[in-house]
């Protein structure tokens, strides 16, 4: 008996389950997809990098996705369980809790190894190859520009325009803004030129070399512009965003635990925290799912998705105190799974019937 409710229970969840990673994962890239859309037709990403970015941008979004869809995937099973009255008759038949969690705690802790597996091997590297395309984005930058568009580069300060290109990658007629501060008040620079290429120096900053142009250079509003003719000219577009000793993100989580620094120890317990909160939130599941028969499965869903909102602060909100040396590192983000995981257990001992009342006994 206890085998063939294992497997019935173990089926539904893991099914409810791929169901909802799914539509979770899809949404995740959709959102992915329409941020690296837009910056492909600003010009700052080439176009066939788009849906790499976006794949890799989902591995990244994978430490939310897999705790909040083994939520929602056991408190909807349960849900239907107590709808359809089949609770109460497994309870009734002498199911006790430990039979009823066992497939759940299995199907929680396959999705834990797997995530544990994304959050601490597979998503650094996928934030070293962002970042790899996000350097070679800056370092093509002006062959990643669509002729006939405008672009900006270094944060919105340069402004570009060029109205064709030929076959050696030369833009022609081209047409160049570059804001900057003078003595606290905003400088304009205004240059055009026949045409325009691009070099790349040693440091990886992207510099745009244009010819035969001008120069136009003043604060708006005055008159005292300076006009400079010019054979050749460069101004910088923007440095190369190399990969960074600081990017903890890229970091792998060996290199994070043998750092003393605060955002790396946040970093690496984050990562860890992943998998940990996946097995937490199983436990929490049920009791927090149970509805009263013939009720709505989706009756408890938006209490499941607040706490799990509150869980996912507290943990970041701990992260930064790390990262600002307000918390030790020894309680670091652990007290936040510890305080979750006495909640799961007093709450399931509460579905056990403990504390039991003495019958005919002194209290």
């Amino acid at each position: 008996m206890p085998s063939v409710i294992f497997r019935y229970l173990f089926g539904e969840t893991a099914r409810t389950w791929l169901v909802i990673s799914a539509v979770l994962v899809f949404l995740t890239l959709g959102i992915g997809l329409s941020r690296y859309i837009g910056d492909a037709a600003a010009g700052q990403v080439p176009v066939d990098t788009v849906a790499t970015l976006a794949a890799l941008s989902v591995v990244s979004n994978l430490d939310i996705v897999m705790p909040i869809s083994v939520l929602l995937a056991i408190m909807l099973v349960v849900g239907r369980l107590c709808r359809d009255n089949e609770m109460a008759a497994l309870m009734a038949g002498g199911v006790g809790l430990a039979v009823i969690y066992r497939p759940f705690i299995t199907v929680a802790t396959l999705i834990a190894l797997f995530a544990g597996t994304m959050s601490i091997i597979v998503a650094p590297h996928a934030q070293r190859e962002i970042n790899r395309l996000g350097a070679q984005t800056a370092a093509n930058a002006v062959q990643s520009v669509t002729p006939g568009r405008f672009a900006s580069f270094d944060g919105g300060r340069v402004s570009f325009y060029a109205e064709s290109r030929d076959a050696q990658g030369r833009l022609h007629h081209v047409f160049v803004r570059v804001l900057s501060k003078h003595e606290g008040r905003d400088r304009q620079t205004i240059v055009t030129a026949s045409t325009a290429r691009q070099s790349v120096n040693d440091q990886h900053a992207v510099t745009l070399v244009l010819s035969d142009g001008w120069r136009y250079e003043g604060v708006p509003g005055d008159a005292d512009y300076r006009i400079i003719h010019f054979d050749k000219h460069g101004i910088r577009l923007s440095p190369a965003r190399a990969l960074k000793d600081n990017d903890y993100d890229a970091k792998s989580t060996l290199a994070l635990m043998q750092s003393d620094r605060g955002k790396a120890i946040s970093k690496w317990q984050t990562r860890i925290s992943v998998p940990l909160s996946i097995f937490i939130l199983a436990l929490i599941a049920l009791p927090i799912g149970r509805v009263p028969p013939r009720a709505g499965r989706y009756g408890r869903v938006i209490v499941g998705i607040l706490f799990f909102v509150i869980y996912l602060n507290l943990v970041r909100l701990s992260g930064q105190a790390i990262e600002s040396g307000l918390l030790p590192p020894v309680i670091g983000e652990w007290w936040v799974h510890g305080v979750v995981f006495a909640i799961a257990m007093t709450l399931i001992a509460r579905e056990s019937g403990w504390p039991r009342r003495r019958v005919g006994g002194a209290a």
